[in-house]
């Protein structure tokens, strides 16, 4: 349901994404908080600014970490620059798709739980980072009500207001 990349400067790219793509209108947040975040299970703390959009029935998410400790975001782009670096998919039931995931010999690269109480896993899908690395949430109603609206505002969306500020 969402392509997402890491990038090096999001203003930079949202200007990309908006004016020579067409994709729009972008939703920025300028951090997202946490309760839990562990990358190779490493209790870690990271700072990032974060955009989507809807294009057609694909979300595009934009994601800069703007400091803290090494992640997965940071040895992506070490490793291959900016670039699309998750797919994410939505699941009805968090634990059994992480046990389903586990048991295919497939860990979390990094993951944790927002400050909303809201589980997700980055699953070490991708060993070269090629930009193949997937990403776990389960469909809640607050994510799914925000997730709907960011599609709304796409819907004929005539390029005025591209980026709007979030959280």
């Amino acid at each position: 349901m969402q392509l997402g990349y890491v990038v090096d400067d999001l203003d930079a790219a949202l200007a990309h994404w908006t004016q020579v793509l067409g994709v729009g209108p972008f939703f920025v947040a300028e951090g997202i908080p946490m309760d839990t975040l562990h990358y190779r299970g490493t209790p870690i703390r990271i700072d990032q600014r974060v955009a989507i959009a809807q294009d057609g029935p694909v979300q595009v998410e934009l994601l800069q970490q703007t400091g803290g400790d090494r992640s997965c975001f940071t040895d992506f782009l070490a490793a291959r620059g900016p670039g699309l670096h998750h797919v994410c998919v939505l699941c009805e039931d968090f634990d059994a798709t992480i046990e389903d995931w586990a048991a295919r010999g497939v860990g979390v690269l990094q993951g944790g739980k927002t400050a909303t109480g809201l589980p997700f896993a980055y699953m070490d899908t991708d060993p070269a980072h090629g930009g193949q690395v997937l990403e776990i949430v389960p469909a809640s109603r607050g994510l799914m009500r925000y997730f709907t609206m960011v599609a709304e505002a796409a819907e004929g969306w005539d390029g005025t207001d591209p980026v709007r500020r979030v959280g």
